[in-house]
């Protein structure tokens, strides 16, 4: 059998448990094991890892769940939805969709909320470094060129609005925050629109007001001064100082 059968055969095994009898067809038995159980020890070791890989992904929501809920969705998730790429890191933002979609969640859709900032905290922390602009050239701009500025958040930037606390709840599980909320005391009819961002080695959790949100949302859609003078009228200088002294626009074009 060519190379390349086998080891699909066998990758197929790792993640669908009705190919496994197939796949030890093309395995050995060696002493008390059989070529079912040699198998399911790549199997098991394999789902293992991504297990824990979830739960360190996971982590408040593994809590809110707890180990015996998240582990069997977690399994059934791997199943479904295998690794396609080399890059661990890659994996796992499906798992948001497949809690959205749990007949046991659907009460409880604000735990998708909070996994949804878990994956925005992740995908954040592994974005590429990116070099900033060197906004000091905007003074050599006409006013022409001005009008078609288009400001830029940093790449790492993820912005979510829920209709949930996300932010107030995650918090409520972080040990290193001494004056953190208790869960039971959460309002968790709250919205909150949460900015995440990575500055070199530091990750940035904030929430935003109604107008910071609302501007960031612009500037993420990529519209020009002149739109954004129009939209945010008198609010606009304010919106960019705040926005500038947090660290929140990176970089611009005046293409």
């Amino acid at each position: 059998m060519p190379l390349l059968e086998l080891q699909q055969s066998l990758i197929s095994a790792l993640f669908q448990r009705d190919q496994l009898a197939e796949a030890a067809k093309l395995v050995k038995a060696q002493g008390s094991l059989s070529s079912e159980q040699r198998v399911g020890i790549y199997r098991n070791s394999t789902h293992g890892i991504l297990l824990d890989y979830l739960e360190s992904l996971y982590p408040v929501c593994l809590d809110l769940v707890g180990t015996e809920f998240f582990g069997r969705t977690a399994h059934s998730f791997m199943d479904q939805a295998p690794p396609t790429s080399p890059f661990l890191a890659d994996y796992g933002a499906g798992f948001v969709t497949y809690l959205a979609e749990h007949p046991a969640l659907q009460d409880m859709l604000w735990i998708v909320e909070v996994a949804k900032l878990e994956w925005a905290r992740h995908a954040a922390w592994h974005t590429v470094n990116q070099v900033a602009s060197d906004f000091a050239q905007l003074e050599g701009l006409s006013a022409a060129q001005q009008a078609e500025l288009r400001f830029q958040l940093p790449a790492s930037a993820h912005l979510i609005s829920s209709s949930t606390p996300i932010h107030s709840i995650w918090l409520a599980h972080q040990e290193e925050y001494p004056d953190k909320p208790r869960l039971e005391e959460i309002d968790l009819q709250e919205a909150q629109q949460v900015l995440i961002f990575r500055e070199q080695r530091r990750l940035h959790q904030t929430t935003l007001s109604a107008d910071d949100w609302a501007f960031l949302n612009t500037l993420q859609q990529q519209a020009t001064m002149s739109e954004l003078a129009e939209q945010f009228a008198e609010q606009l200088p304010w919106l960019f100082s705040v926005a500038m002294q947090e660290g929140w626009i990176y970089s611009f074009t005046t293409d």
